[in-house]
């Protein structure tokens, strides 16, 4: 499947550090707006049934290029992988069609009632499901395959 915009902003002064530079963490900020508007998008604002939120387990940044102060900012997500409760995201930061950053992410669907990792509601699953396969240029850092462990 193609890249789906999931956010769009404009770099605000708050954004800047003191040597007037996008923060790092703002990268990956703006980021989890567009993996929380994924999230939101695969629950389809139901009211009822459970409610499933998700986790962030591990985070990849790739940093390109400077966003500058004033400049338009849209974020296009491709899903990498999915199973029956995690999710890998994939969030390309541009500003004038020009990748600045990239920053992939592995998530959980957790319930926050008994605290625990939670199955896919059958709604969720299907929205996964039909993102299809991911896009052929993505390279993914990181997997949802368990690794292997050290003995």
């Amino acid at each position: 499947m193609a890249w789906i915009k999931t956010w769009e902003g404009v770099v605000d002064k708050d954004w800047l550090d003191k040597l007037d530079h996008v923060n790092f963490l703002t990268y990956q900020r703006i980021a989890d707006l567009a993996s929380i508007e994924v999230w939101r998008r695969a629950k389809h604002d139901l009211a009822h049934g459970p409610d499933l939120q998700f986790v962030m387990t591990e985070t990849y940044v790739r940093y390109i290029r400077e966003l500058r102060l004033g400049a338009s900012v849209d974020i296009h997500t491709a899903l990498i992988a999915s199973d029956t409760k995690r999710f890998h995201l994939l969030h390309r930061v541009e500003s004038a069609d020009t990748l600045a950053c990239t920053v992939e992410t592995l998530n959980l669907c957790f319930d926050p009632a008994n605290r625990k990792v939670a199955p896919f509601t059958a709604i969720i699953g299907s929205y996964f499901a039909a993102w299809g396969s991911p896009p052929a240029d993505v390279l993914p850092q990181l997997s949802i395959r368990r690794r292997l462990s050290r003995s």
